[in-house]
């Protein structure tokens, strides 16, 4: 691949930020649906007050990414389908607006109405108390708060890319990110996401880099977030599995279903169920949900070597509550961070190491399409059968 026409949207250092930008296509889409457009703004009003968007339409499939909110993926449209989910947030919120340490450390929640959200770096899961050193080395009690910092930094570069080198142009935003704190850990996300005009996905390439001199601990977890026309009463998530556990009590009570949605009920309670996924000999595997008449879904594509842990949030609340489920693929899963850390699913960047990542989205809009993806899980999935724990299983979760 050829080096790619770029342009910068923001650079702090070289004091660049622009309020708005667009490119687009013109007469040059050399195929019908193929048109593309790159535009940037600037949200005025309400929460969404100076926030940075960046929607990019690749002709078929149309989304958009928040540089504002940690290079998050926040809704798109792809072959009428809507791809995302309605929260009651009304966002993008600007994370100047979000307290993290409000409702006990649940503040994360306030921000929350993206559909592919990064949680992470330094932890994720639920509120908790770890122990670190401090700036003089010694113990230090701290809050992890709900899924960690990430997704509330805004990057400090961003640029588009346009690569002409096949007749199917690349487009991509690529932000960079910092975790960083004086003493602390010193971490920062290189992310681009792209899409081949006329496509029906979205490729996420992550690089999570440890600044610092010394060692540091990397948690990461992708919620990936969706809602109607994929989610109703009677969707399914497909994938290839070795086993699946309940994360706790109230997931128990709906073990015999975990894979089978509800329609909204005002006041559900969330249920998580922790996977270990089937993969083929590279690594690869893949998710899918996918709606009652198998005419609609969306896939999930990952590397079990980088995302080894995948959890599914199932979230049927009332339609004005935020009816939703999570299909989550991870480093580790959303326990408290000591937990994971006995299971040593929680990594350690040696100075100047990185980590990459790479995910992608592909909505099947027909009967088809769904049917290709499953056809794939099944070969994936082979003769044996999955295992579904009755109960919480020690390595998955602490809960008994």
């Amino acid at each position: 691949m050829s080096h790619p026409a770029s342009w910068k949207l923001t650079d702090v250092d070289e004091r660049i930020s622009l309020d708005s930008f667009e490119l687009n296509s013109g007469e040059g889409a050399t195929r019908p649906g193929t048109g593309w457009s790159i535009r940037k703004q600037t949200l005025h009003g309400g929460l969404c007050e100076g926030v940075d968007l960046i929607e990019i339409d690749n002709g078929r499939f149309r989304f958009s990414v928040v540089p504002t909110r940690g290079m998050g993926l926040w809704k798109g449209e792809c072959d009428g389908c809507a791809v995302g989910w309605n929260s009651p947030v009304r966002g993008p919120v600007n994370p100047k607006y979000v307290s993290i340490l409000d409702r006990g450390g649940l503040g994360w929640l306030q921000g929350f109405d993206e559909c592919v959200v990064r949680c992470g770096l330094e932890s994720n899961g639920p509120p908790v108390k770890d122990v670190v050193p401090d700036n003089n080395g010694n113990a230090m009690e701290i809050p992890l708060t709900l899924h960690g910092r990430i997704a509330n930094l805004p990057a400090h570069k961003v640029e588009v890319q346009v690569n002409q080198d096949e007749d199917l142009p690349e487009l991509a935003v690529v932000g960079e990110v910092d975790e960083s704190m004086l003493f602390f850990p010193q971490l920062r996300l290189v992310s681009r996401i792209s899409t081949v005009a006329g496509s029906n996905a979205v490729t996420i390439e992550d690089e999570i880099i440890n600044l610092k001199g010394g060692e540091a601990e990397l948690e990461l977890l992708y919620h990936c977030n969706f809602g109607a026309p994929f989610l109703e009463k009677g969707s399914r998530l497909v994938a290839p599995i070795v086993e699946v556990a309940p994360r706790d009590a109230r997931a128990v009570e709906g073990v015999d279903t975990y894979n089978v949605y509800a329609g909204p009920v005002s006041g559900y309670v969330e249920q998580c169920y922790f996977y270990a996924l089937k993969a083929a000999a590279d690594g690869t595997t893949l998710t899918l949900l996918r709606n009652a008449a198998g005419d609609k879904g969306i896939v999930v594509r990952f590397n079990t070597r980088e995302l080894p842990c995948f959890t599914q949030w199932k979230n049927t609340v009332g339609l004005n509550e935020g009816y939703v489920t999570g299909l989550e693929p991870g480093i580790n899963f959303p326990n408290a961070k000591g937990f994971e850390r006995e299971q040593k699913r929680v990594v350690k960047l040696a100075p100047g190491a990185s980590y990459r990542v790479r995910l992608v989205l592909e909505v099947c809009g027909s009967a088809d399409a769904v049917h290709a993806a499953e056809d794939e899980i099944r070969k994936l999935q082979g003769k044996k059968k999955p295992v579904v724990h009755a109960k919480p299983i020690a390595k998955f979760s602490p809960a008994k």
